[in-house]
């Protein structure tokens, strides 16, 4: 991949940030052979990337098994965080069970970012709070879950009836956050926008 000229200047932007994980792959790994993990992990990462772009959102690492993606890199029109939300919400939905399709987690948040020309070959690089809370909430979404930032869900015209207001304590961030937690459960006929 050669490098993006689009980011090639170093600017600040508000973006939503989304971070999505699969369930149990270090399991995985550990208890089948490389081949094997390919087959399962690979169609379900194909059909999460296809979800990100579907929703406008564009891929900034893939790491084995979870990836970062960034909505409102360039055209900014107020609807990054719902398009992140949803497309988290699709992608804990394409997730199944272990070991025949393994169940997803992710994390959204929407806030400040700073973006910067990267390394190779990835085209561009994004720091910020919202990049490190939207991992951080990622990390704490159970299997099959979506736990949304408050900058996100703020932003966002989705209100799960299940969403609940929570306070989370996440990995190097000092003060609690609230979090709105959208469980295993939720099937989109609850959805409301």
């Amino acid at each position: 991949m050669e490098h993006d000229a689009r980011f090639t200047k170093e600017h600040r932007r508000f973006a939503a940030v989304l971070f999505a994980d699969l369930t149990g792959f270090t399991e995985l790994v550990e208890t089948v052979e490389p081949e094997i993990v390919y087959q399962v992990v690979r169609p379900l990462m194909d059909d999460l990337v296809a979800i990100a772009r579907r929703h406008g959102g564009e891929i900034q690492q893939i790491l084995g098994d979870g990836f970062m993606c960034v909505f409102g890199l360039h055209d900014t029109n107020g609807d990054e965080a719902e398009r992140a939300v949803r497309a988290g919400l699709a992608m804990v939905a394409a997730g199944g069970t272990q070991f025949v399709r393994p169940s997803v987690h992710a994390g959204v948040e929407f806030g400040e970012v700073f973006v910067t020309p990267s390394w190779p070959p990835a085209g561009y690089g994004v720091w910020g709070r919202a990049v490190n809370h939207a991992q951080r909430l990622c990390s704490l979404a159970g299997p099959g879950e979506l736990q949304i930032g408050t900058g996100a869900y703020n932003r966002s015209k989705i209100r799960p009836a299940l969403a609940r207001p929570q306070r989370a304590r996440l990995k190097g961030v000092l003060a609690p956050v609230v979090t709105h937690r959208i469980p295993a459960n939720w099937r989109p006929e609850s959805l409301a926008s």
